[in-house]
C-alpha cells in the first residue's frame, strides 16, 4: 500500500468511526462498520459494510426507515473527505457477522 493510500484509508476510517458509534446506540443488533477498497480501482472499488449481529437484526433494519438514512449518512461522511460515490447503493452493503468482509 502506498503512503497516499494509507493516508486515505485512515481518513475513511476516521469519518466512519463516529457513524459506527452512533449506530451502536441507535440501531438494534448493529455490530460494526468496516470498509474494503482496491486503491488501484478507487473509488469504484470502495465498499462500506454495516455489520449486524444476525439475520433477524439485519432483516428488521432493512425493513425500517433507517436504511436510507444510514446510506445518506455514510455518503455524507465520505463527501467530507472528497470521496464521491455515484452509486451509493452499491458502495454500502448491509451484512451479518456470518458473512462480513
Amino acid at each position: 500500500m502506498r503512503k497516499s493510500d494509507k493516508k486515505l484509508d485512515n481518513q475513511i476510517r476516521k469519518v466512519l468511526t463516529p457513524l459506527c458509534e452512533e449506530a451502536l446506540k441507535d440501531l438494534a443488533g448493529f455490530s460494526w462498520v468496516t470498509h474494503t477498497v482496491n486503491y488501484q480501482k478507487f473509488p469504484q472499488s470502495l465498499q462500506v459494510a454495516c455489520v449486524f449481529e444476525d439475520a433477524n437484526a439485519l432483516s428488521h433494519f432493512k425493513n425500517s426507515e433507517q436504511l436510507d438514512s444510514t446510506r445518506s449518512q455514510i455518503e455524507g461522511a465520505l463527501k467530507q473527505i472528497n470521496i464521491n460515490t455515484a452509486a451509493i447503493k452499491e458502495c454500502v452493503i448491509f451484512v451479518t457477522k456470518h458473512n462480513a468482509p
